[in-house]
């Protein structure tokens, strides 16, 4: 019954607002807006079955406001059942399937008085091309970054959360990009859709286990292909200390406003951080080869669909180091082949700080990078101090330059970071692999 008198309201909603807004795929709950105090927050999950207690938590965040679920593909069916598992003053979905839709003043005015925001699954590569540089797309950082709603997604609308997303175009597998981390094409992109704060230098990958092939040595799902892009992320963007952020089915993250990521539901969730050196192999049509990969720390839902968030289950988002309720790993990949499970990194130790903490200065350009022994220092100044290290801060050389442009010779392959100050006080630390 009432799931009849949900499906009645929102039919009648869908005929009253038809002139207005013909993309509304109903709304249950009361008929007008609210405003309510929210408080940002963030949910990832990974797929299948939906976790009860992330929609509980993200009515919570709400505060009780106005919800809303945006999807290129589907139905209405979230309606009920997010009304149905907490105190949402009512909930809308939004059938946005164009460029012209995600431009449509209307729709975008009612996405915008939304409280909480949910993106459905299907194809993320839907949600790219249709909102992002649009009116739309506009009010999404908007709700996220000045608002503060919390803003989730499964599936599909997960993998759109981080700063790097993969557009799903090609949909490789994990056998297809070991052997070859450039097939996945152009499908990686920077930092021109969603900013959430805490996922910046992250790529977020869904379907961890199910999905993906399996490879050679009896790895089932994603895993490799999440190594590749994150590979891809400091070869073709000179990233360092990328991330990457994945959940099996089942399973969501929810990361509250002070950036603690817990976990939720009944799978395992996963969070990737580079080990210290860059991928000696990471080329068009050879296997990927890096030996330092990343420390892992997985953690396991409580393994109900209910149990609310808390962080006895977390990562704090902020450090990365601080942990609770899981474990930690190293995964490698040698020659295309991936090696998980491994309990101690390469090297032993490696201090993060020494590669997150790199400034980028448009002012100072290093090239060719990676090098093969020489490379060269561009400045807009015309002296410098140019110290060089390993990625422990062990200081190796140290130059001073009194031209704008001058070349330096690297002896020994590996990994190392440029100290650059000139005399106007510019100062920059860059990254440079040397092979």
């Amino acid at each position: 019954m009432v799931k009849s008198l949900f499906f009645f309201v929102g039919f009648i909603f869908i005929v009253a607002t038809n002139s207005v807004s013909a993309q509304s795929l109903g709304r249950v709950g009361s008929m007008t807006d609210t405003v309510t105090n929210c408080t940002a927050g963030t949910v990832l999950m990974g797929g299948g079955s939906d976790v009860d207690a992330a929609f509980t938590w993200m009515i919570n965040k709400s505060g009780g406001g106005d919800f809303v679920v945006i999807r290129a593909t589907g139905t209405n069916a979230y309606n009920s059942y997010i009304l149905g598992l907490g105190p949402a003053h009512s909930v809308e979905t939004f059938l946005v399937n164009s460029v012209a839709l995600a431009n449509d003043s209307s729709i975008v005015q009612a996405i915008r008085k939304a409280e909480a925001v949910f993106f459905a699954g299907g194809n993320q590569n839907d949600y790219i091309s249709y909102y992002k540089g649009t009116a739309l797309g506009n009010t999404l950082d908007f709700l996220a970054n000045v608002k503060h709603a919390p803003i989730g997604g499964t599936s599909a609308g997960m993998a759109i959360q981080g700063y790097v997303y993969y557009d799903g175009v090609t949909n490789v597998l994990s056998t297809d990009v070991l052997p070859d981390p450039y097939q996945s094409g152009t499908g990686i992109h920077y930092n021109d859709f969603l900013h959430n704060p805490f996922l910046k230098k992250t790529i977020c990958d869904t379907h961890f286990i199910t999905k993906g092939g399996t490879t050679s040595n009896g790895i089932t799902g994603r895993q490799g292909r999440l190594m590749t892009f994150l590979s891809r992320m400091i070869k073709d963007s000179s990233m360092t200390d990328v991330k990457g952020i994945a959940c099996e089915e089942k399973t969501a993250i929810c990361i509250n406003e002070n950036g603690l990521g817990m976990v939720v539901g009944f799978g395992k969730a996963y969070f990737l951080r580079q080990w210290c050196a860059a991928p000696e192999t990471c080329v068009v049509g050879q296997p990927l080869t890096w030996t330092n990969g990343v420390k892992l720390y997985s953690i396991t839902g409580p393994g109900t669909y209910t149990d609310p968030p808390t962080s006895s289950k977390s990562v704090n988002l902020n450090d990365w180091t601080t942990v609770a309720g899981g474990n930690y790993e190293y995964w490698t990949v040698t020659n295309g082949t991936l090696t998980v499970g491994q309990q101690t990194g390469t090297p032993v130790i490696c201090n993060p700080s020494s590669v997150s903490t790199i400034i980028e200065d448009n002012a100072i350009n290093i090239y060719p990078n990676p090098t093969s022994g020489l490379f060269t220092i561009a400045l807009s100044d015309d002296f410098a101090t140019i110290t060089i290290t390993d990625l422990l801060g062990q200081p190796l050389r140290k130059i001073q330059i009194s031209q704008k442009t001058t070349t330096i010779q690297l002896e020994t392959n590996g990994v190392y970071i440029v100290n650059i100050t000139t005399k106007q006080g510019t100062t920059a630390r860059k990254l440079i692999v040397n092979r």
